[in-house]
């Protein structure tokens, strides 16, 4: 027992596995907060009502997705590098050329849903009184305005805990108005109102606090770096393109999904499927931390070519994920009906999570589970793919999966029974992680060998 004992402690006693979960387990109270709130919402709104609120919010969301360069990423794989190597000024001029993409994307974004919301509420919402409540809610675009650079500059500098202090702090903002919202029967627009707060402050805040501690790391006059630092403008804009692409893929494909359910067959489906999500989402929620953890981590690793590092690295956070998943799944599997959809009484307390007429979304979760849990799994798939500037390889994947799993939803969607679409998301998930977590294996195998020392027909090192 004491040898067990010794190797789980020398197993976890790695500084790197440390310093992920311990960056992780800072987020992890904030997303709790957040499923239990949306709980409550779906308690209060009903189905369809539900419904709705996840459509509008998914439309803006995706809206700006489309015109997203996901800088978080870019500023972790480009600043993350400069700053490695201790280059301020081009850490400074990168920032610069980030938030300034970001924040004339965001615009056109805005400028774009504001155009559309009416087309929106009619194709999704099938209810044009609703357009302006998109718009309302499409402000948080503005309010995001440069909040990918943000949040990447806060990665790179390891400031962990100050994104889920900001995180923990917008959600009990957001669920201190909800509740207010609710108590005074301000329904819908009183809920959508503290989720517009809510993106606003997530938005501002990384921002103000990248601008008071940027000074402290890269220089007070940071911000006087000309953009002709940059030496690699053309590798940058590649992976940056390609980053965008990669995420119109998945807009299409798995964050779209709510719209795609909303347009094929009605707002109570949708209030089904976004059931469904906020029960995946409780799954999720000890692991999705780990993928923005461990990506600077990774990429570190990459530049100081610790090839030894990344594979213990993926191996224990895979085992960690592994069995967290499994759990999940069996515990749903056989105790998810009863104890989501039904009253529970325990040590002579009662309550429900779901009322009864959420039932439909059990099937779907099981669906999904397969689907997500497999990216669960191996979250790190596309991460790797990343480090190894593999960006076109995850992108063109994703694309012809998800053209597939497209073709099929217009098919068979409208006139198949209402987990359809859960099967093809699940399958859709499942094929594209396995073959990007195969292609990174596969190059980190590669760079292994490729840094070994040449061994000549003698047997000595060359």
């Amino acid at each position: 027992m004491q040898n067990f004992l010794d190797k789980l402690y020398g197993w976890f006693n790695d500084r790197v596995l440390r310093r992920v979960l311990r960056n992780s387990t800072y987020l992890i109270l904030s997303n709790l907060i957040s499923v239990f709130l949306t709980i409550f919402i779906t308690r209060k709104l009903g189905v369809y009502n539900y419904g709705v609120l996840g459509l509008i919010t998914s439309y803006v969301t995706n809206v700006n997705k489309l015109f997203s360069f996901r800088m978080n990423e870019v500023v972790v794989r480009y600043v993350g590098e400069a700053y490695v190597n201790q280059d301020h000024p081009k850490t400074a001029a990168l920032i610069k050329f980030a938030a300034g993409v970001e924040a004339i994307t965001s615009l056109f974004a805005f400028l774009f849903m504001a155009c559309t919301a009416r087309l929106g509420a009619r194709f999704f919402l099938h209810d044009t009184d609703l357009t302006n409540l998109i718009l309302f809610y499409g402000i948080s675009i503005i309010g995001g305005l440069v909040m990918e650079t943000a949040n990447g500059i806060l990665r790179v500098i390891n400031r962990y805990r100050s994104i889920a202090l900001v995180s923990l702090v917008q959600n009990v903002i957001v669920a201190l108005i909800v509740f207010y919202a609710t108590r005074m029967n301000l329904g819908l627009v009183g809920i959508l109102s503290a989720y517009l707060i809510g993106k606003i402050l997530l938005g501002v805040i990384p921002v103000i606090l990248c601008l008071l501690w940027l000074p402290n790391f890269i220089g007070k006059k940071w911000w006087k770096a000309p953009l002709t630092l940059i030496d690699d403008k053309k590798a940058i804009l590649k992976f940056t393109v390609s980053t965008n692409i990669s995420s119109t893929i998945n807009l299409f494909a798995r964050d779209g999904e709510l719209l795609w359910v909303g347009a094929l067959l009605s707002p109570l489906a949708a209030g089904y499927y976004k059931t469904a999500m906020t029960v995946i989402n409780m799954v999720l929620t000890p692991i999705n931390p780990l993928i923005d953890t461990s990506y600077p981590e990774m990429n570190r690793a990459i530049i100081q070519k610790n090839w030894a590092k990344i594979r213990r690295l993926l191996r224990k956070i895979t085992t960690i994920s592994g069995i967290w998943t499994a759990a999940a799944f069996i515990g749903l599997l056989f105790l998810g009906k009863p104890l989501l959809f039904h009253e529970v009484n325990i040590l002579g307390l009662s309550f429900r999570i779901f009322r009864e007429e959420f039932l439909p979304a059990y099937d779907i979760i099981m669906i999904l589970m397969i689907g997500y849990g497999t990216a669960n799994v191996l979250f790190w798939n596309r991460t790797l793919l990343l480090t190894f500037s593999e960006a076109d390889y995850a992108t063109t994947v994703s694309f012809y999966v998800m053209l597939a799993k497209m073709f099929m939803t217009i098919v068979f969607v409208p006139r198949g029974a209402y987990y359809i679409e859960a099967i093809l998301l699940s399958g859709y998930l499942a094929v594209s992680v396995l073959i990007m977590t195969f292609r990174g294996l596969y190059d980190l195998r590669k760079a292994e060998k490729e840094a070994a020392p040449a061994v000549t027909k003698k047997g000595k090192t060359a």
